[in-house]
C-alpha cells in the first residue's frame, strides 16, 4: 500500500466526521424530514377511512412514496453550505480524489436523512396496518432504494448548484428517475403481502445500487467542476 492510498482513510473518516458534526449542530434539519414524514402517514386513514382493507393495499406505496418525498426536502442543502463557505473549492484542489470526497458527503447525507426515515418506517407501516411479517421486506427496500435515491440526487444537485430556485428545479428532475426505484420497491412489498417471492425486486435494486455507487459520484465530481468553474 503506498502512502498516498494509506492517506486515504483518514481523510474520508474526518470527512464523514466533519459533515456529520455539521449535521448533528443542525438537529432541527434532521428532524423535519421525519416530522413531514409521520405527519404525511398519520392523514391517510383520515382522508381514506378506518378501513383496514383499503389500507393494508396501499401501506407498502404509502410509505416509500412518503419516504422519497422527505428525503427531497433535505436533498438542495447537500452542497450548498459547502458552496457559501467556499469549502467546496478546497475540496476540488485537495489531493485526495474528490469523487471519493463527494461519495463521503452523500453518506453523510444518508445517514443524517435518510437513515431516521428508515428507523421510523415500521411505525409508519404500523399507522397502515402493514403486516409485520412484511416490515422486513419494507426495511430491506428501502436500505436499497433510499441510498440510491442519495446518489441520484446528489448528481442533480451538482448539476443544478448555484441555480436559482434549484429546489423546484430538483424535484422536477430527481421525481422521474425516483419512478423505478419506486416501482421495484413497492412491487417487493407487494409480493411479499401476498406470499409471492420477493427476491427479484430487489435484486434489480441491488443492482442498481452498485451501479449508481461506481458512477455517480464521478458524475457529481464531473458537474461540480463545471459549476465551479462557470
Amino acid at each position: 500500500m503506498t502512502e498516498h492510498q494509506a492517506s486515504l482513510a483518514p481523510a474520508c473518516a474526518a470527512m464523514l466526521r466533519r459533515d456529520l458534526t455539521l449535521a448533528w449542530r443542525r438537529r432541527g434539519d434532521i428532524a423535519m424530514p421525519v416530522l413531514y414524514a409521520l405527519i404525511v402517514t398519520m392523514l391517510f386513514p383520515f382522508a381514506l377511512g378506518p378501513e383496514d382493507t383499503l389500507l393494508l393495499r396501499i401501506a407498502g406505496g404509502v410509505v416509500l412514496v412518503t419516504v422519497l418525498l422527505a428525503m427531497l426536502l433535505a436533498l438542495d442543502a447537500m452542497f450548498s453550505s459547502d458552496i457559501e463557505d467556499g469549502s467546496l473549492e478546497q475540496l476540488v484542489i485537495a489531493p485526495q480524489p474528490l469523487a471519493l470526497m463527494l461519495g463521503m458527503k452523500i453518506l453523510a447525507h444518508w445517514l443524517t436523512t435518510a437513515l431516521p426515515l428508515i428507523v421510523i418506517s415500521p411505525l409508519l407501516a404500523a399507522m397502515l396496518h402493514l403486516p409485520v411479517a412484511v416490515i422486513p421486506v419494507l426495511l430491506l427496500a428501502l436500505l436499497m432504494a433510499t441510498p440510491l435515491l442519495s446518489l441520484l440526487g446528489a448528481v442533480l444537485v451538482a448539476l443544478t448548484a448555484g441555480t436559482r430556485r434549484s429546489g423546484m428545479l430538483l424535484a422536477l428532475m430527481l421525481l422521474p428517475l425516483c419512478v423505478p426505484a419506486v416501482i421495484f420497491a413497492a412491487g417487493a412489498v407487494a409480493a411479499a403481502q401476498q406470499g409471492l417471492p420477493w427476491f427479484s425486486p430487489i435484486a434489480w435494486l441491488g443492482a442498481a445500487l452498485v451501479l449508481a455507487v461506481v458512477l455517480a459520484p464521478m458524475a457529481c465530481a464531473a458537474a461540480l467542476r463545471i459549476a465551479l468553474d462557470a
